[in-house]
């Protein structure tokens, strides 16, 4: 291969940043997921840690027949469409903060894949409920637009992707749309919504509920309780 930096580049969507669809002047690379990614998100990716996300310079790093493998298996492309095939539409994934984009369990399921199709191992294909990170404080992206998710587009949770049946009923965050179950969206997340006239408590997910408000509230109710 005369030019690898050449050849990645023209996979199948690798023109543009997986993550934030960005030009690619200096770009890198996930290899855990395969996908091409700016300078910006690679500094995010490199947070979530080598366990979720090694990332590597395909300008300044050497590009080593594992990872050149490991591209030609992802492609930016390959890893949208196992997301839509999974349910996990677009405007979901780009509105969740990159620590918990590849927290969910489609992200670790494709994640899993790749490693098994490179080791040539038995491929997975069951998703698997991920644990968030509870060290950071996770919110909302800034600048999100709620929007509304129907009821007949949501046959999953948009957010642990647990089936929606029976047992596991639909419910909508007041605040951003999503479609989401009672896991995601407990009690303790309700909140109230001035801004869209709700005065009393109304469900919110816990992607629109910090983690840190989360507990402060559990811990009111705690004391309430013993009071």
């Amino acid at each position: 291969m005369d030019d690898p930096l050449q050849y990645v580049m023209a996979l199948p969507g690798n023109a543009r940043c997986f993550d934030c669809d960005a030009s690619l002047l200096d770009p890198w690379a996930s290899i855990t997921y395969g996908t091409v990614i700016c300078l910006t998100c690679a500094g995010a990716h490199r947070s979530l840690g080598v366990h979720v996300s090694f990332v590597r310079s395909l300008t300044l790093d050497k590009l080593t027949i594992s990872v050149l493998q490991a591209l030609e298996y992802g492609t930016n492309d390959r890893f949208s469409a196992f997301l839509e095939a999974q349910g996990v539409l677009p405007h979901v994934w780009t509105e969740l903060p990159i620590e918990l984009r590849y927290h969910t369990p489609a992200a670790d399921l494709y994640r899993r894949q790749l490693h098994a199709k490179l080791n040539g191992d038995e491929v997975p294909s069951e998703l698997q409920r991920v644990k968030l990170p509870q060290t950071q404080l996770v919110q909302q992206a800034p600048g999100r637009v709620s929007k509304w998710t129907a009821d007949a587009d949501a046959h999953a949770c948009e957010l642990c992707r647990a089936s929606f049946s029976l047992f596991v009923r639909r419910h909508h965050c007041r605040k951003c749309g999503r479609c989401v179950c009672s896991e995601c969206s407990p009690q303790q997340c309700f909140r109230p919504l001035p801004e869209l006239g709700f005065t009393q408590n109304v469900r919110h997910c816990r992607l629109c509920v910090a983690p840190q408000a989360r507990l402060t509230a559990a811990m009111a109710a705690e004391l309430a309780r013993g009071a």
